[in-house]
């Protein structure tokens, strides 16, 4: 009998408890919205409900449906955004020297209207680079070729969608026209990263579409799409295409004045710490390693509110790379 007593008044306080952590979580995320951080929308996509159902809770209208898990949705979605508002924010971009060497080749290739190549070890930063160009000029489309997008008529049809043609049509004949169209005249620079899933017939449209509209037009991909563009040998086919590369720009290992530049944006100015990031940095991955360790590194001394040190590089490190 007082078990079943104790387990009424429990049952009891939680439910009174319930419309005030309900009503908490409505405040926390109408404040999130007024203060234009986040859309009804973007909070409905982040806990994968309608923004109908958003709309109603938000408002103490969700009669119909589980206000509780909604709730248990939202307290969680609001964590997450606490933990990413608190956590060191990194740079977004530092301009490194093999930046400024990537954006000299898409600078070229988009000037002289020519196709360049860049290509090289994964984690150097070209995809990185390569967005910043494309953010910071007009006219410049960046597509990614995929396993999923690397047949001619899906890499024509990305780069249909990159150049707003929602309604472009889907068979190569019609797809390859409009794109000419659309190009011409525009001084544009196309850039495709990922290139070296690209098979010889899709290179081959994509050097005569270069040529007919007279737009730049860049490849990025690691050491293959080198090798694609030769065939591995010389034959009349591939020495047509390969001819046409105006420029050609082959990174192979982050440089010692990346790794400086990429210390000095993290405010990272001790000799043990640069020398640590250097060898980090040689190891597969490059850069990308670097900035991943790098972002752990200053959650890790945030919580102990000291500036990222050698034991905070070293913990990082070894925790992304599962070494106990």
């Amino acid at each position: 009998m007082m078990n079943k007593v104790v387990n009424l008044m429990n049952a009891e306080t939680q439910a009174s408890q319930q419309p005030d952590q309900q009503q908490q979580v409505i405040d926390a995320v109408k404040a999130m919205i007024d203060g234009k951080k986040v859309t009804q929308a973007q909070v409905a996509k982040g806990i994968n409900v309608s923004t109908s159902v958003i709309s109603q809770y938000l408002n103490g209208k969700y009669d119909n449906g589980d206000s509780t898990a909604v709730t248990e949705k939202l307290t969680a979605w609001l964590a997450l955004q606490t933990n990413r508002a608190t956590n060191p924010v990194a740079p977004r971009f530092v301009q490194t020297q093999t930046a400024n060497q990537i954006h000299t080749a898409l600078a070229y290739a988009h000037a002289a209207e020519c196709i360049s190549v860049v290509f090289g070890a994964s984690g150097v930063g070209k995809t990185t680079a390569a967005k910043h160009y494309a953010n910071d000029n007009s006219n410049v489309w960046m597509i990614t070729a995929s396993p999923s997008a690397s047949s001619l008529s899906e890499c024509l049809y990305e780069l249909a969608l990159e150049l707003g043609m929602d309604d472009a049509p889907r068979r190569k004949g019609p797809l390859a026209r409009a794109i000419k169209r659309r190009l011409m005249g525009t001084g544009g620079l196309v850039i495709i990263d990922e290139a070296d899933h690209l098979d010889y017939a899709t290179l081959e449209e994509l050097r005569i579409l270069q040529e007919q509209t007279q737009v730049g037009m860049v490849l990025v991909g690691n050491n293959r799409v080198y090798a694609q563009l030769t065939g591995g040998r010389r034959n009349e086919d591939f020495a047509r295409l390969f001819s046409r590369i105006a420029k050609k720009v082959g990174i192979h290992k982050a440089k010692k004045n990346d790794v400086t530049a990429i210390a000095t944006a993290w405010g990272i100015h001790g000799d043990s710490e640069r020398a640590l990031m250097t060898q980090i940095s040689e190891r597969p991955g490059a850069l990308r390693l670097l900035n991943q360790t790098l972002r752990l590194a200053a959650m890790m001394a945030s919580g102990s509110n000291s500036a990222i040190g050698v034991t905070h590089l070293r913990a990082a490190f070894k925790d992304l790379e599962g070494v106990e």
